[in-house]
């Protein structure tokens, strides 16, 4: 009996032994193989996603070169080739600025009947080239009818690789006359595909013809194939007539097993095709699986060896499948976060575009504002301090928006906590009113951090705001400033700091909690709110390497975190800054700048303040005035972004190579130009600036 006994317990040993191998291993297998099936749905919806996105761009650019086209048939059909070539100055410039903002066209030409350029967006006069032995120009001058899409070419004066557009038109006699062809840069379509698949490993895009030569393809590879191979997969299926399709094969461009998608643009022979390297994603599932199994073998194998311990061991397992349940749940998470800051990304960029445009208009504003201060001393006061608050409100504004973006330029400092934060309570406590309670507190181990300081109390300000508008019958408002632990901030940062706004208010809906830190996005009712401040909040933290994030519980408040890198840089004492000067300069200036607004309003200014002004629009003007001038200006004063080949960094470093003694001052309204200008070592002054602050760097630069 002992015997069956013991013997029993072996055989029961033995079995829950076989049981801890062979229980997981299966469920390891199907989950593998689980897995694998939703990787794989996940590479056919990333290929399809891709290739919507590249045909609508496709789309749209040849839709818009179409237009274009169009626009310059009414210009030259039915009209004669002498009156063309007569007139060419005219269509140049007709060129030039139809095609301004498109950064896809490479240039336009119009050719005769003869072969030869009648006109050209490019070069004025035109070179003496012959285009008869073009493919579109005979395809065109034998009397095909449609527009004709060319082979990838390279231009024979700038070298680039294009693809040409071309349409006929006709003369007086209504035969032949010419054509109409668009060159469109193929490094245009590189540049977007390589956004697009930045995030995306294993994904191609390419752009091809449908004889299969290849426009475009990214990523590059050295020694690629011009044109896709009869008999690959894509080919074939173009071969029997299929516009669209997705398959699985092997590419002719690069040999891997991809996933594989195409679809025709339009009525052009031009496909879009993207593809998913599919060993790519079978080294990255196998990656998953490997990890999966070497976080289960020590289990396992405490299984195996403690068999007689079974419920020590079923816990451990528990304790093992809740972690890596926490594991998937913080990825998912982390996941989630990416997609929403991607989304407030593209709305920053949008949102950063429009406050850019402002930069100028302020400019002629202020400028304006301060010479009619100085000439009619004591005309209209109310109506100039009027004035001056808009444009105060109107910077802030842009200020706000710019922050969101992360395209305003940071003035940022070492913070020390500790010394600054308290004082917040004298901005804030006004805007809370009596019936809230503010709380400002430090924890004394709270490490500096690097931002800036202002924008950081109008970060705490508007998350004030917001707080004492959730709590209309009073109620708690607490900053509190300590060290944040590396699970919490999410940082790459070993050491960061997080500042927590807390409120016992309304508290927000899990509905629209995601859309808060959106730019203009506000729950509160019309008139009542701007939906700025959250996304100044969301900017700041952006810019200065950190990240925001916001919890809420209807009916019992909100907290938003606001994490940064800590630094173990205390701020420096004893800095001084310098006031900015409004005295006479009496200095003589070459001034650079294409907006007839902005130089009409600056000239003045500094006429007023004793300068002897030069103005030219543009920065060749400004190479062809100094090579030509016996007597230097004390000073080159420049907009940066100009039309030409030449803008106003290209001048700084021309200046700086032929001149150096002629100091350079760069002005833009485009704030992320700033840090790569102080990189080269030229000053620069954000748009706009106050004409202290003019009068200040010209006078430190000039003496």
């Amino acid at each position: 009996m002992n015997d069956q006994n013991r013997y029993a317990s072996l055989r029961w040993l033995k079995a829950l032994a076989f049981l801890s191998i062979a229980i997981p291993l299966i469920f390891y297998a199907v989950f593998g193989g689980l897995r694998y099936v939703e990787a794989r749905d996940e590479a056919e919806l990333r290929v399809s996603r891709s290739l919507r996105v590249a045909h609508e761009h496709a789309t749209k650019v040849m839709a818009g070169a179409e237009a274009m086209q169009d626009r310059f048939f009414d210009l030259v059909d039915g009209r004669d080739l002498v009156e063309l070539r007569k007139n060419q100055e005219k269509l140049h410039l007709a060129l030039i600025t139809r095609i301004k903002d498109q950064p896809q066209i490479q240039s336009v030409w119009i050719i005769g009947a003869d072969g030869k350029p009648v006109a050209s967006s490019r070069f004025f006069p035109v070179p003496n080239l012959d285009y008869s032995d073009r493919q579109y120009f005979q395809f065109h001058r034998d009397g095909a009818g449609g527009r004709y899409l060319s082979q990838p070419l390279v231009t024979r004066t700038t070298k680039e690789r294009i693809v040409d557009l071309s349409v006929r038109f006709s003369g007086p006699d209504g035969k032949f006359g010419g054509v109409i062809n668009i060159s469109l840069l193929t490094s245009y379509f590189q540049n977007f595909y390589s956004d697009l698949v930045s995030d995306e490993p294993g994904l191609a895009i390419n752009l091809f013809r449908e004889d299969g030569a290849i426009f475009t393809r990214w990523p590059l590879l050295a020694n690629a194939p011009e044109r896709l191979a009869a008999n690959s997969p894509v080919m074939t299926h173009i071969a029997k007539g299929e516009q669209s399709a997705q398959m699985r094969g092997t590419s002719s461009v690069d040999n891997q097993d991809r996933l594989i998608s195409f679809k025709k643009v339009g009525s052009y022979p031009l496909y879009v095709g993207t593809g998913m390297n599919l060993t790519t994603m079978r080294n990255e599932l196998l990656k998953q699986l490997g990890i999966l199994f070497a976080v289960g073998i020590l289990p396992f194998g405490v299984l195996i060896f403690t068999a007689r311990v079974a419920v020590r061991s079923v816990t451990q397992a528990v304790a093992s499948a809740e972690q890596l349940e926490k594991e998937t749940l913080t990825r998912r998470r982390a996941e989630e976060a990416l997609l929403q800051a991607q989304k407030l990304e593209a709305l920053g960029r949008l949102t950063g575009g429009v406050a850019h445009d402002f930069n100028n208009a302020l400019m002629v504003i202020s400028n304006n504002l301060y010479l009619l201060k100085r000439l009619a001393v004591d005309v209209g006061t109310k109506q100039i301090e009027s004035i001056g608050r808009a444009v105060d409100s109107a910077t802030k504004l842009t200020r706000q928006l710019l922050a969101f973006s992360r395209r305003q330029a940071l003035i940022a400092e070492y913070v020390k906590l500790q010394d600054k934060l308290p004082s917040i309570k004298e901005l804030i406590a006004p805007v809370l009113g009596s019936q809230v309670k503010l709380s400002v507190e430090v924890e004394p181990s709270t490490k500096a951090i690097l931002v800036d300081l202002a924008e950081l109390e109008l970060a705490l300000l508007n998350l004030g705001i917001n707080a004492r508008d959730a709590m209309p019958s009073g109620g708690t408002f607490v900053i509190l400033a300590r060290n944040a632990t590396p699970q919490e901030s999410g940082l790459v940062a070993t050491e960061s700091v997080v500042i927590e706004a807390s409120d016992t208010g309304t508290g927000i809906e899990a509905a629209v909690l995601t859309k808060v830190f959106e730019p203009f996005f506000t729950t509160k009712p019309v008139g009542e709110g701007t939906g700025l401040g959250l996304s100044q909040v969301y900017g700041l933290c952006q810019r200065a390497s950190g990240r925001v994030a916001i919890t809420s519980v209807v009916g019992s408040g909100t907290k938003v975190s606001m994490f940064f890198p800590a630094t173990s840089q205390l701020p420096m004492e004893g800095e001084k800054v310098s006031e900015p000067t409004d005295k006479r300069l009496d200095k003589n200036i070459l001034m650079v700048e294409d907006n007839n607004e902005v130089a009409a309003s600056l000239i003045p200014l500094l006429e007023a303040l004793g300068c002897v002004v030069t103005r030219v629009s543009g920065a060749a003007a400004a190479c062809e005035w100094l090579e030509n001038s016996t007597t230097l200006p004390d000073l080159v004063l420049s907009d940066v972004v100009m039309p030409g080949e030449m803008d106003g960094i290209g001048l700084a470093k021309f200046i700086r190579q032929t001149r150096p003694e002629l100091r350079v001052l760069l002005m833009t309204g485009y704030a992320e130009h700033l840090d790569t200008i102080a990189e080269l070592g030229f000053e620069v002054l954000p748009k706009p600036c106050s004409a202290q602050v003019l009068s200040s760097a010209i006078s430190r630069l000039t003496r």
